[in-house]
C-alpha cells in the first residue's frame, strides 16, 4: 500500500465520504497511535498499520454523509514527511465531550476586515468601523459599503465631471487586514494581509492597470477592448476576462502568479520573456528573476480567500510569514531552525494558538510573549 492510498483512505474520512466500518477503524487505528507520541512512530510501522486496516475496509457501496465534525474540531490538520495525515488531538473528540476553552490573556486574535481608504486628493478613510452605505464621493465615483462588509464603485447619475488622469484611489490592508471589493470597471478582488492595489478610480483610458504590492485574487470583468493589467515589483500580468491570484510580498523570495480560469499573460518586468497560463498553472519568478511555469493545485493558492491556510511542501519560515501577517505578531526562532517541510491545512477563523498547534506535531515549541503591549511568537525545537 503506497502512500497515495493511505492519503485516499484519511481523506474521504476528513470529507465524511467513509462508511460507518471506516469511520469506526480510521478513529480506532488513530486513537492507539496517538498513545504514542507521533513522531516516535516509525514511518514503516504506520504504513503496516494502516495497510493491515485497507484489508479489513470494505468497498463503499455508496456516498454516505455523517455529521461532519470538521467544523466542531481544533484547526490543524497535517501530513508529516512520509505522507500519512496525522490529526490533532480533538479532531476525533465529540462535541460534547470536549473540554471548555481556557483563554490565555497572551494569545492573539485572527485578522479580519481591516482596510484604509485613501482617495484622489490625499484624504485618507478608515473603513474597518464605517457603517453600510456611502463611505465617499470624488467626482462621479462613490463608494459604498454593503452589508458582507466589501467596497463597490458606483458611477452618479448626475452630469459627468472631468476626468483627470491622475485620480488614483488606493486600498491598503494592515497585517490582521483583508478585504473585498468591486471595482470601477465591475472586476472584483480579495486584498489579503499587508496588501495594497492602486487603481484608476475613473475607469478611463485604453488599459485597465492595478498596481499590486502583496496578495490579491481577481475575478476580471470582461472587455476586450480594454486589457486589464496587474503590475507587480517582477511581473506584468495582463488579461481580457479571468480568475487568478497574485502573491507578490515583498519579503517572499518569489512572487506567483496562479491561473484559476480563462487565460492570463504573465510577463518580466524587464518584458525579456512572457508566458500564457493555462488554468491550474503558475508562473513564479525569484530573486534571479528568471520566469518559470509549474501545474499547481489551484486550492493551495487560493485557501486564503476561501478562509484557510494551506501548507504545501512549506517550510517553517515561510509557514510563519504567512502566520505572522494574519495575526499581526512578530516571530522570532531560539536556537536553528528546523529544515523539514509540512503539508496541511489550519482554518484562519481561529485563535493563534490553536494554529500553532500545528508545530506540536513537529517536537517544536512555541510560546507567545508580551513585551511592552507588543505581541511576539517564539519558536523553539
Amino acid at each position: 500500500m503506497d502512500k497515495k492510498d493511505i492519503k485516499k483512505l484519511l481523506e474521504r474520512y476528513l470529507a465524511d465520504e467513509c462508511t460507518d466500518a471506516e469511520r469506526a477503524i480510521v478513529e480506532d487505528w488513530y486513537n492507539r497511535q496517538h498513545s504514542e507520541a507521533p513522531h516516535d512512530i516509525p514511518a514503516a510501522e504506520i504504513e503496516a498499520d494502516i495497510a493491515a486496516i485497507k484489508k479489513e475496509l470494505p468497498q463503499p457501496s455508496a456516498r454516505r454523509r455523517f455529521v461532519n465534525l470538521r467544523y466542531h474540531a481544533a484547526a490543524a490538520i497535517v501530513i508529516i514527511g512520509i505522507g500519512v495525515w496525522i490529526v490533532q488531538p480533538r479532531f476525533f473528540n465529540k462535541l460534547e465531550d470536549a473540554p471548555l476553552a481556557v483563554i490565555d490573556e497572551n494569545d492573539i486574535l485572527p485578522g479580519g476586515n481591516r482596510a484604509l481608504l485613501t482617495l484622489a486628493d490625499g484624504t485618507a478613510i478608515l473603513l474597518d468601523d464605517k457603517p453600510v452605505g456611502k463611505i465617499a464621493q470624488e467626482g462621479n465615483n462613490i463608494v459604498y459599503k454593503n452589508a458582507d462588509g466589501e467596497l463597490v464603485y458606483r458611477r452618479s447619475d448626475g452630469p459627468p465631471s472631468e476626468v483627470r488622469a491622475n485620480e488614483f484611489h488606493r486600498i491598503t490592508t494592515p497585517r490582521g487586514g483583508q478585504c473585498q471589493l468591486t471595482l470601477p470597471d465591475g472586476s472584483q478582488v480579495w486584498l489579503n494581509a499587508e496588501s495594497a492595489i492602486r487603481f484608476s478610480a475613473n475607469n478611463s483610458g485604453d488599459e485597465r492597470i492595478v498596481e499590486l504590492t502583496g496578495e490579491a485574487y481577481f475575478e476580471v470583468a470582461r472587455d476586450a477592448n480594454r486589457p486589464f493589467k496587474v503590475i507587480t515589483g517582477k511581473q506584468v500580468i495582463e488579461v481580457l476576462g479571468t480568475h487568478f491570484n497574485v502573491n507578490s510580498y515583498p519579503n517572499e523570495p518569489v512572487v506567483r502568479t496562479t491561473l484559476v480560469e480563462g487565460s492570463v499573460k504573465v510577463s518580466e518586468k524587464s518584458e525579456t520573456r512572457s508566458v500564457v497560463l493555462k488554468p491550474g498553472q503558475q508562473a513564479s519568478i525569484g530573486d534571479q528573476r528568471r520566469l518559470t511555469v509549474h501545474d499547481v493545485s489551484v486550492a493551495d493558492a487560493i485557501a486564503w480567500k476561501n478562509g484557510m491556510f494551506s501548507f504545501n511542501d512549506s517550510n517553517i519560515e515561510s509557514i510563519m510569514r504567512q502566520l505572522s501577517r494574519w495575526y499581526d505578531v512578530e516571530v522570532e526562532f531560539e536556537g536553528n531552525k528546523p529544515e523539514f517541510k509540512l503539508w496541511g491545512e489550519v482554518y484562519r477563523n481561529v485563535k493563534a494558538s490553536e494554529a500553532l498547534e500545528i508545530l506540536s506535531f513537529f517536537n517544536l515549541n512555541y510560546r507567545i510573549e508580551t513585551v511592552n503591549g507588543v505581541k511576539k511568537i517564539v519558536i523553539s525545537g
